[in-house]
C-alpha cells in the first residue's frame, strides 16, 4: 500500500523533530507498550518515506519490510543522578540516537529510554514529513494517557486522511512564503554559533517592553522584539527588508479536526522595512504581526497557498533565508502540553531539545511556570551582544 504525502509535508524542512522529557522516577521499560501502542494507534510509524527525484516536492508513505527494532532503544547509566540532566545545559543533552537529519534508513519515529540511578529520560523525534510539531506532542500525549490506563477505547483515533489539504480552485495572494530560488551562501568555513536560553512571563516581557495594546499575544510581542533586536545587532542595511517565517498550526482554520495526524503547519511570514525596526516601537511592530497574521491564517489564504504549490515547477523553498542570512524563523510549542504528560508517577522535571547549533532560528517551549522558554540560536558575535543586551 503506498499513501501520497500532502503538498504541504513535503514542503517542511527534512529533519527530525526531537524533544527530551526527564523525570525524577523511573519508568519501567517501554519498548514492548510502545509498539503495541504504534501499532494499535499509529501503524504508519513503522512505514518509511521514499522520494521521485524526478518529482519535485512529492513522497509517499509506504510499509517497510524492516524491523520495528530501530523504533525503541535503550541505554543504562546507573551511575548518574536525574538531578545532573534536571540541571545541566542543554548542550550537555546528548542523549539522542539519531541526528537531527534522517536518512532512508532512520525510523519515522523513535524513542531512545536512558535509565539512570534514579530517574528516567525519554528521548523522543519524528521525521517532520511525517507530521508536525501538534501531532507529534498529542501522539506522546496519548502514548502517555494509554500507559496510565491501558485503555485502547480512551485512545481518541487520529486521521491520516492527507486528502483532507486539498488545493483551492486558484492562486488568489502573493505566497511570500514560499520560493522557487534556494538560498546559496557563500562561506569559506562555517562560522561558531550559540544558543541562548531564556524565560520569561508574559507580563514581565510586556512592562519591559512598555506594551500598552490590549489585543496583542505573547506571541505577537516575542516575535517583534526580537526580530527588532536581533536585525539591529546583525546591522542590516536600513534600506533592506527582513522576513520572518513564523510556523503556524492551521487545522482550525480548514476545518479538518485536531486528530488530524500528518503537516497541517503553514509558515506565515511578515516582511518588515529595516528603517521600521530601527524606529518603530515594538508597541507597533507587534500590531503590524497581529493584523497580517489574521489576513494569513484563514483558509481562502492556505488553500490558495496550497495551490501554489501543486502548480509549481520545481522544488518549492520558504521564503525566508534565517540561517546565515538576515531573516528569521520562528516556532512556538508554548501552547502544547509538555508539562502535562505523566508517565505513571508525575509530569516531567525538565523538557528541552537537544544539543546544537543554529543561526537565525528561534524556539518558544512551555516551562512547568507561566514563563516561556527561549532557544535563541545566532553566530557567535551576534550571539554575544544578545547576551549583553539580556544582562
Amino acid at each position: 500500500m503506498l499513501q501520497d504525502l500532502s503538498l504541504n509535508d513535503v514542503v517542511m524542512p527534512k529533519c527530525y523533530t526531537r524533544v527530551v522529557w526527564i523525570y525524577n522516577y523511573k519508568i519501567d521499560d517501554l519498548e514492548k507498550p510502545l509498539i503495541e501502542f504504534l501499532k494499535q494507534h499509529c501503524p504508519t510509524a513503522f512505514w518509511q518515506i521514499i522520494y521521485d527525484d524526478k518529482k519535485p516536492d512529492y513522497g509517499q508513505l509506504k510499509e517497510s519490510i524492516s524491523d520495528s527494532n530501530k523504533i525503541f532503544s535503550r541505554t543504562e547509566k546507573s551511575d548518574i543522578s536525574i538531578s545532573h540532566y534536571i540541571n545541566c545545559s542543554f548542550q550537555e543533552l546528548d542523549v539522542f540516537p539519531y541526528s537531527h537529519m534522517p536518512t532512508d534508513t532512520s525510523p519515522l519515529f523513535f524513542l531512545h529510554q536512558v535509565n539512570v540511578h534514579d530517574g528516567t529520560l525519554l528521548a523522543f523525534g519524528i521525521h517532520h514529513h511525517f507530521t508536525d510539531g501538534y501531532g507529534f506532542f498529542t501522539l506522546i500525549d496519548q502514548f502517555s494517557k494509554w500507559i496510565c490506563h491501558r485503555d485502547h477505547s480512551k485512545v481518541i483515533p487520529f486521521n491520516y486522511d492527507r486528502s483532507l489539504l486539498k488545493p483551492g480552485t486558484e492562486i488568489r495572494y502573493e505566497h511570500i512564503e514560499y520560493t522557487l530560488t534556494p538560498f546559496i551562501f557563500y562561506i569559506k568555513e562555517m562560522p561558531s554559533m550559540e544558543v541562548l536560553v531564556k524565560r520569561y512571563t508574559k507580563q514581565e516581557l510586556f512592562n519591559k517592553l512598555k506594551i500598552t495594546s490590549m489585543n496583542l499575544s505573547f506571541n505577537d510581542v516575542l516575535v517583534a522584539w526580537l526580530t527588532q533586536v536581533i536585525s539591529r545587532i546583525r546591522q542590516i542595511p536600513s534600506n533592506e527588508t527582513v522576513t520572518v517565517g513564523m510556523a503556524s498550526n492551521g487545522r482550525n482554520e480548514l476545518g479538518i479536526g485536531l486528530n488530524y495526524f500528518g503537516n497541517c503547519n503553514f509558515f506565515v511570514c511578515f516582511q518588515f522595512k529595516m528603517i521600521d525596526l530601527l524606529n518603530k516601537s515594538v508597541d507597533e511592530l507587534a500590531n503590524q504581526i497581529n493584523a497580517e497574521k489574521k489576513q494569513r491564517m484563514t483558509k481562502d489564504y492556505m488553500t490558495s497557498g496550497l495551490t501554489w504549490l501543486e502548480q509549481a515547477s520545481s522544488t518549492v523553498y520558504h521564503g525566508f533565508h534565517a540561517f546565515l542570512g538576515k531573516d528569521l524563523a520562528f516556532t512556538n510549542w508554548s501552547s502544547f502540553p509538555l508539562y502535562q504528560i505523566d508517565f505513571g508517577q508525575g509530569t516531567p522535571r525538565r523538557v528541552a531539545l537537544p544539543p546544537g547549533e543554529w543561526d537565525g532560528l528561534i524556539l518558544i517551549l512551555p516551562t512547568e511556570t507561566n514563563e516561556v522558554e527561549l532557544y535563541i540560536g545566532l553566530k557567535q558575535d551576534h550571539a554575544d551582544e544578545l547576551r549583553k543586551q539580556f544582562e
